[in-house]
């Protein structure tokens, strides 16, 4: 499982690959990836550093060794990247969690401050950017609100969910029916009111239960530690899975459920879909933009919504079908290629304008 900022890295490089005859890349990988990447095109290399992120190194010898490069564009796929790196560069946002969402694990007042820090880093990063890429229609007005970045720099481009191709592999499971829910467990994706939600359904069929499935965290570790032992039974942390795990769970879940407070495109749910997984969804920030009406929708601060969604698609096999070819329908709709192909436009618009400015780019509505 790639992360979906990882995920988005690598099909953006392998189809600009397929699509960009003009231009020559090079990608810079932390030197420990540099082997797991092997371009398939001629004007396509890699280039290893040991820059951590988030770093004064960051700031300083990764600015020298891009400076070294000599690009004509310099294209970060995270915002994280130097004040200054000597050439015209696009930044992609996926997100605004580091300026909306409390870190529960630091004091108040350190969170606080790395918002307000994030906050003016964010802002330097979107006015020094000639295109500012984002996931969202949602996620564009979270960053032009926050950078105040004119909003003729900020472009719209999808991000997709390909159907995993390696064969199923089971996940064992006591339960006869499962909710479904992918990713980690920091607490603004809202894991306990899911629980709380499965756990009344449990009241009534105690057959029914929820996986989580992902690398459990230090949130999740201590989310696990607040669980009694009934809620326990009816709970699986499955911990790190395959693409082959995570297509079997997709194929077999009863309901995927996605309970978060805020994202930036909610990728995990369009992969339930491409896979024919009925989704119900949070209606907060960017997911009825995303999924539109292939969700069933609830307000993710009411455990008694969330539980009656779940209920309505566990209980009405015809609401159920329909959300799955629904689902699948939409995610169609999303393309990597359409990615790849609005993101090459901003490039050639950077590098040929020498202003601040881009095309905007429509997608699925």
């Amino acid at each position: 499982m790639f992360t979906s900022t990882g995920r988005y890295t690598r099909k953006l490089i392998e189809n600009l690959e397929r699509l960009d005859t003009e231009h020559r890349y090079t990608i810079v990988l932390p030197r420990a990836q540099v082997d797991e990447w092997e371009p398939t095109s001629p004007r396509f290399s890699t280039v290893g550093t040991d820059t951590p992120y988030f770093s004064l190194r960051e700031q300083t010898g990764f600015a020298r060794e891009l400076r070294r490069l000599r690009p004509d564009l310099v294209h970060f796929a995270m915002p994280q990247q130097p004040l200054y790196v000597g050439a015209p560069r696009v930044t992609t946002f996926h997100d605004m969690t580091l300026l909306k969402i409390r870190n529960h694990k630091k004091h108040r007042v350190v969170s606080a401050l790395k918002r307000v820090v994030g906050a003016a880093a964010f802002a330097v990063f979107a006015h020094r950017s000639r295109a500012n890429l984002v996931v969202s229609r949602y996620s564009g007005r979270d960053l032009i609100s926050y950078t105040r970045a004119a909003a003729r720099t900020v472009t719209v481009t999808y991000p997709a969910a390909d159907p995993i191709t390696d064969p199923p592999q089971s996940v064992g499971t006591p339960f006869r029916r499962f909710v479904l829910y992918v990713g980690t467990q920091v607490p603004y994706k809202n894991l306990r009111r899911l629980i709380d939600a499965v756990l009344r359904l449990r009241a009534d069929d105690d057959t029914i239960g929820l996986i989580v499935a992902g690398r459990i965290d230090a949130d999740g570790a201590r989310l696990i530690e607040t669980l009694d032992e009934g809620a326990r039974e009816g709970v699986q942390f499955t911990g790190f899975v395959s693409d082959a795990q995570l297509r079997w769970l997709y194929e077999h879940a009863a309901v995927y459920a996605f309970p978060s407070l805020y994202e930036g495109f909610g990728l995990p749910g369009l992969e339930a879909m491409r896979h024919g997984c009925p989704v119900v969804s949070s209606d907060a920030t960017c997911l009825p933009e995303v999924y539109g009406d292939a969700a069933e929708y609830f307000d993710p601060r009411q455990v008694p919504d969330l539980h009656a969604a779940l209920s309505r698609v566990l209980s009405d096999q015809g609401l159920a079908d329909r959300l799955r070819e629904r689902g699948r329908r939409r995610a169609e709709m999303y393309s990597w290629r359409w990615m790849a192909l609005r993101t090459l436009d901003a490039y050639r618009d950077a590098l040929q304008t020498g202003r601040d400015g881009c095309r905007s780019a429509e997608g699925p509505s």
